[in-house]
């Protein structure tokens, strides 16, 4: 009996190295599988994305204005542009910049993808758990298109720029959104993944996986 207890234990070990790589293979799989679709998705719904982000944008920058004085609009030549708009200057210099909405949700695609792919959870958790994951995305969208019409209005606008903004707050501003929109933008999808699945892909808290 100890003998054979002692073959069991040693099996374990390749076991579970074999189920790791298993798991490895079937999440490398699953990310080739949902880019395509992930992508016509992201495509069909980027519409609804750059009207969503331009209108709770601009009610966001709102709450930091007295009066409001700034509007969102898609651009003439391109909607997904938004056409950053201050109505208390002259009508011929209210069109102060531009930005692009999609390259700020853009980061949606890497996340539904990279949820979707991780193999032994089932279908209707991955949905839920890709449901919270997008609603904080879009949180994070919001603040970032804040954050894009501050340093357009800190840094942008030359003279009046300068007459509006210290130079901490023109600073701040250009430091926030080159950090929001560069970095913390790209590793803000893995964040979100890694907190909800990390533990299931450490090696030590390898299982075999069997659902695709």
């Amino acid at each position: 009996m100890p003998r054979r207890r002692k073959k069991a234990a040693d099996r374990r070990p390749g076991r579970r190295a074999a189920a790791d790589r298993l798991s490895y293979l079937l999440f490398l799989r699953n990310l080739a599988i949902a880019v395509v679709p992930v992508a016509l998705l992201w495509l069909a719904l980027t519409p609804f994305l750059d009207s969503f982000l331009r209108i709770a944008g601009e009610r966001l920058v709102h709450l930091t204005e007295i009066p409001n004085a700034t509007e969102l609009l898609p651009a003439a030549t391109d909607p997904h542009y938004a056409l950053v708009q201050r109505l208390d200057l002259p009508p011929a210099q209210r069109n102060v910049s531009s930005f692009r909405v999609t390259d700020i949700h853009f980061p949606l695609v890497l996340l539904a993808i990279l949820f979707l792919a991780v193999p032994g959870v089932p279908w209707q958790r991955r949905l839920a758990n890709l449901g919270q994951a997008a609603l904080l995305m879009l949180v994070f969208d919001v603040v970032l298109v804040l954050l894009w019409v501050k340093f357009i209005y800190a840094t942008q606008l030359g003279a009046w720029s300068l007459a509006h903004y210290g130079p901490i707050a023109r600073n701040a501003w250009g430091l926030a959104k080159h950090v929001a929109d560069l970095p913390i933008k790209l590793a803000l999808p893995f964040a979100l993944w890694a907190g909800f699945y990390l533990q299931l892909v450490l090696p030590a808290h390898g299982e075999s996986a069997t659902n695709p």
